[in-house]
């Protein structure tokens, strides 16, 4: 049994489940001899056969058939409250994964800031008039990169970038 056939098969059986009878029950039909699997009509109360188990039907397999309304239920109820823990539990793993840094996205908002390319101009020599384009310029030939997205995708460019940003953190606070 593949994944996708026992998707497609529980799929039926959760919408057979609505439509099918409560409960069966088992009797013996007096006139033939023979048991029957019954349906309780839920309106009337009225019990109807609706199949006919021959001697040949041994106890476990007569019992299967007599509960299985009953054991369907209870299935797909324990596969429902499995569903719904995985769920949760997914959400509390996703919850506590730490965000990979984007630090693409931090170098490009730090050359829009006045510090950060007054920092450039005097450590890296930054010349005016002091853009945001000429400070992602600046920023890319100190890292020795071609594109910021390196920064998230390389690690040593991303080791280059935390020590820039170290430096000029040191320098904002002590100038």
């Amino acid at each position: 049994m593949n994944i996708d056939f026992a998707k497609r098969t529980y799929l039926d059986a959760r919408h057979l489940l609505g439509l099918a009878s409560e409960e069966w029950c088992e009797s013996y039909a007096v006139e033939s001899g023979h048991a029957e699997i019954c349906a309780k009509d839920v309106l009337t109360g009225e019990v109807e056969p609706i199949a006919h188990l021959l001697p040949a039907c041994g106890y476990d397999d007569r019992r299967i058939m007599t509960h299985a309304p009953t054991y369907m239920r209870a299935m797909d109820f324990l596969l429902q409250h499995a569903f719904r823990e995985i769920r949760e539990l997914r959400q509390k793993l996703d919850a506590r994964e730490p965000k990979p840094k984007q630090f693409a996205a931090e170098c490009a908002m730090k050359c829009g800031e006045p510090a950060f390319l007054k920092y450039l101009e005097e450590r890296h020599g930054l010349q005016r008039p002091l853009t945001k384009d000429r400070a992602a310029t600046k920023v890319r030939s100190i890292l020795k990169i071609s594109s910021r997205r390196e920064l998230d995708s390389n690690q040593d460019a991303a080791a280059r970038w935390r020590s820039l940003v170290n430096a000029f953190d040191a320098w904002r606070r002590h100038g």
